[in-house]
């Protein structure tokens, strides 16, 4: 029979697991920021040799077609005829800088481009930060509408099978907007880095389902599960409620509202399974009874 401390073990257990993934599910170590960096000028120009900056200016990337070699200075790294180089430069990055909306920050550095000396120059852009109390507000009342819905629904089963559904769809597309954001690193490596214990939860969650919305009390257990893990794991990526620049393909308001539905819905199916389920018991007692 199953009652409320069954769900509190597996809940706790995915909350456990869920901890001890990856601080952040955006892709290829990518955060979100405050302002954008883009290179302006590589002077002087020569033939060949191009440098631009990718993923909103957490990397440069060095195209050498010169034929000689290349060096960056400040890294100490050579790049030969006919290769490239992608890193991360301090001097370039906007991970950690604080520039206000418009405002501006000149950046450079300096190649040795088989003995001449070239000049990068670049800038760094502030962009609007969002309301971060819309953002948490629409997560929490997302999270406490579960339950408080559940409580009035006979079949409250289904409804928290549906929002683990939707919450489960939100974490997938949460995960391939941050893989689509990377353009230094393989997409399916990047896809599974980026998914972390979600590749666990989502199972759950559609197979928990599955069995749920066929009036089987044991695949809420899953869905709960699931649900737990997706919003731990989440988590980390409130800092989309208060950053500008985000590290997501799309709009940065689509990314805020896919991590509010998982976050938000995730929590709130987890917090309602508990009652749920110990309904479900309750009934099939009776029904037992009954017989």
């Amino acid at each position: 029979m199953l009652r409320w401390p069954a769900l509190f073990t597996l809940v706790a257990g995915a909350i456990v697991l869920g901890a001890a993934s990856p601080a952040s599910a955006h892709a290829g170590g990518l955060v979100a920021s405050d302002a954008r960096s883009r290179v302006v000028a590589v002077t002087p120009e020569i033939p060949g040799l191009t440098v631009v900056a990718i993923e909103d200016g957490a990397k440069l990337r060095l195209t050498n077609d010169t034929g000689g070699p290349v060096t960056v200075s400040g890294i100490n790294r050579t790049v030969a005829s006919g290769a490239a180089l992608t890193w991360a430069d301090a001097r370039s990055t906007p991970e950690n800088r604080k520039i206000d909306f418009r405002r501006t920050a000149d950046w450079a550095l300096t190649l040795d481009a088989a003995g001449t000396t070239v000049t990068v120059t670049g800038v760094l852009t502030g962009e609007r930060r969002p309301d971060p109390l819309v953002w948490w507000g629409l997560a929490i009342v997302t999270a406490v509408a579960v339950p408080v819905i559940a409580r009035r629904l006979h079949r409250a089963d289904l409804l928290l099978a549906v929002a683990g559904v939707v919450a489960m769809a939100a974490s997938v597309a949460h995960v391939t907007g941050s893989t689509l954001a990377v353009e230094s690193a393989p997409p399916v490596g990047t896809f599974l880095n980026a998914a972390g214990i979600n590749l666990l939860s989502w199972p759950l969650l559609a197979g928990g389902a599955w069995v749920a919305l066929r009036g089987r009390p044991a695949g809420l257990l899953a869905v709960c599960a699931g649900a737990a893990l997706t919003a731990v794991f989440v988590f980390p990526d409130v800092t989309s409620f208060h950053r500008a620049v985000l590290p997501f393909a799309g709009p940065p308001s689509l990314e805020r509202v896919l991590v509010v539905l998982a976050l938000g819905l995730g929590a709130g199916v987890a917090v309602a399974g508990a009652s749920v389920l110990r309904t479900l018991a309750q009934r099939a007692e009776v029904a037992e009874e009954g017989v």
